[in-house]
């Protein structure tokens, strides 16, 4: 990550700026300039300081008592024995608290790759409708004025005419919102790399990199992967760790042992005065407070960090085969229109386009097999960007990258 607190975006080292931005290149940029990760560092902060204070020891107490009237000056020293004793524990609790949040964070991390993945690929299905509108509306364009002239020559109708021109405009709407949700899409991306308020890529263009299409491993392999490679997965583990070491820490805070040393004047025995050094102990006799409240606390907690635990595994099992079912499906849905809807659909349209030439068929007939066409173009951008997304999702329900497929 970028300099704590730092107000310009940077890119990391070795990441030079280019105007096609690929989505490996964007996710190294956000986690870099993340201003949200950043915040989640304060965190790991705020527990590294908590296990400094694990670690530290109490001080002693020391107590002074004035000659007043017969009585002598006293000095009186108690240091908590027990606090030694615990201190290891504590110790151990502080670090595994430290471990927890730490795979917290690997776990935001990977979270904000998966958004700025899906957000990369909003911004490449923005440009690539863009892009598709523009060619539907020159075509419409060409085509109306095609039917003006037949409409001319009297070889079309007046409604032809005005179902094309109306057609025509409707694409070149089309297209000025294309552009404009074009620039939507990358802000909405730049946001997530930090780089909102910098010039950095703020006229880049998308790259796309093909995605891997070997198959995917069974979905019990994933899941098992996932169970092992979440980095939620074991902070939760942590955190059942964490509940059980505080919960034998506040049972042992039951006896509070301290070590004392009174000090006293006193006379030798042959009247010469000497200070008198009287050793002891000072315990805490658990009679009315047994500690109750931070038992019972501590035994919610551990009961709480187990249900989630649990419920987490089930989560990351759930999320590993939806995200699979869905690339599934998105994979099987591209493929058909690939290899058949479209071909069949550009075939439509080819041939209605010949029969309107040789005059057996009206205008409105080919307007329809090529608006079927154009939704079908723009469904199949649709379907390749419900893949990348689904990837992406897959990648983040298994805790790393390029591990799902065989």
């Amino acid at each position: 990550m970028g300099p704590e607190g730092a107000e310009v975006a940077s890119l990391p080292p070795g990441t030079p700026e280019t105007q096609l931005l690929d989505e490996r290149t964007a996710v190294s940029i956000a986690l870099w300039n993340s201003a949200a990760l950043q915040s989640d560092m304060a965190q790991l902060g705020v527990s590294r300081a908590d296990l400094a204070e694990a670690g530290a020891l109490p001080n002693p107490t020391f107590s002074l008592l004035l000659p007043v009237g017969p009585r002598t000056l006293e000095t009186s020293l108690l240091a908590p024995l027990f606090a030694l004793w615990q201190r290891p524990s504590r110790v151990a609790a502080a670090k595994l608290q430290v471990e927890q949040v730490a795979r917290g964070l690997v776990q935001n991390g990977l979270d904000l790759a998966r958004d700025v993945r899906i957000a990369h690929t909003e911004w490449v299905l923005s440009e690539e409708r863009r892009e598709a509108r523009d060619e539907l509306s020159t075509l419409w364009g060409r085509t109306a004025e095609l039917v003006e002239a037949r409409f001319a020559a009297g070889d079309a109708s007046q409604m032809e005419v005005a179902a094309l021109r109306a057609e025509a405009q409707t694409a070149v709407d089309s297209a000025r919102r294309a552009r404009t949700d074009v620039v939507l899409a990358r802000e909405r991306l730049r946001l997530l790399m930090g780089v909102v308020q910098s010039p950095l890529f703020a006229e880049a263009q998308p790259r796309v990199e093909p995605w891997d299409e070997r198959p995917l491993r069974p979905v019990d392999d994933l899941i098992s992967l996932a169970q092992a490679a979440r980095p939620d997965v074991r902070a939760a583990e942590l955190g059942i760790e964490v509940a059980g070491g505080r919960l034998g820490w506040e049972k042992s805070r039951i006896l509070q042992l301290f070590a004392r040393l009174d000090t006293k004047p006193s006379t030798s025995a042959s009247g010469a005065p000497q200070a008198l050094w009287v050793p002891g102990v000072q315990l805490d006799v658990p009679i009315f407070n047994w500690n109750p409240g931070g038992i019972g606390r501590s035994e919610a907690e551990l009961l709480r960090a187990s249900a989630r635990y649990v419920l987490l595994r089930q989560q990351v099992s759930n999320e590993v085969l939806m995200a699979r079912a869905q690339v599934l499906q998105a994979a099987g849905s591209l493929e058909a229109f690939q290899s058949d809807i479209l071909p069949a659909f550009t075939a439509a349209s080819e041939g209605a386009q010949k029969a309107f030439d040789a005059g057996d068929l009206p205008y409105l007939q080919v307007l329809d097999a090529l608006r079927r066409l154009a939704d079908a173009r723009l469904r199949a951008l649709d379907i390749e960007a419900d893949l990348r997304r689904a990837l992406a999702q897959l990648d983040r329900s298994l805790g790393k990258q390029g591990v799902a497929h065989e």
